[in-house]
């Protein structure tokens, strides 16, 4: 049985130096407690922020609705969109080009993998993005079987699709 409330996780987890940097925070904001307990407490919530709080999608099914907003503790805080069903689920590459600075005359080429959901009224919302293709392939895999949707990778060429 599919569930009727579905939600993933679009950003990414808490790298080392943000978390060092909301630890710093948070016993900074006990520090001031001591003598300036307003900042203080705003200190210790705003340190404590990144550890509870995180950018999602929750598609809910029984009410028809998609939500693209940041859930902290379990409630999605964001507006809630009419859901019109999924088209596919799509991998493109992204490629940046860097131009030079004053300092430098060459210039840096990147690139990246991106997964999008593409709703059915045009919408696309963008689940993951890397630098490598098994990555974001990996990544999207959860979505495609939850939506029971293939994906479509366009950066393949056309005589592999």
């Amino acid at each position: 049985m599919k569930a009727n409330l579905l939600r993933y996780r679009l950003s990414e987890p808490l790298g080392l130096s943000t978390k060092v940097c909301a630890i710093i925070i948070i016993v900074g904001g006990c520090t001031f407690c001591l003598t300036q307990p307003g900042i203080g407490v705003f200190l210790i919530i705003a340190g404590i922020y990144p550890f509870i709080a995180f950018k999602c999608l929750e598609i809910d099914l029984y009410q028809g609705t998609y939500t693209i907003g940041i859930n902290m503790l379990g409630y999605t805080i964001g507006k809630k969109e009419p859901y019109p069903g999924v088209k596919s689920i799509f991998l493109k590459k992204n490629r940046t080009i860097h131009q030079s600075t004053r300092h430098s005359w060459s210039s840096t080429v990147s690139t990246s993998f991106d997964g999008y959901l593409w709703l059915d009224d045009e919408t696309k919302i963008l689940l993951s993005q890397s630098s490598k293709k098994e990555v974001t392939l990996q990544l999207l895999e959860p979505f495609a079987q939850e939506l029971q949707v293939e994906i479509k990778d366009l950066t393949a060429p056309l005589s592999q699709i």
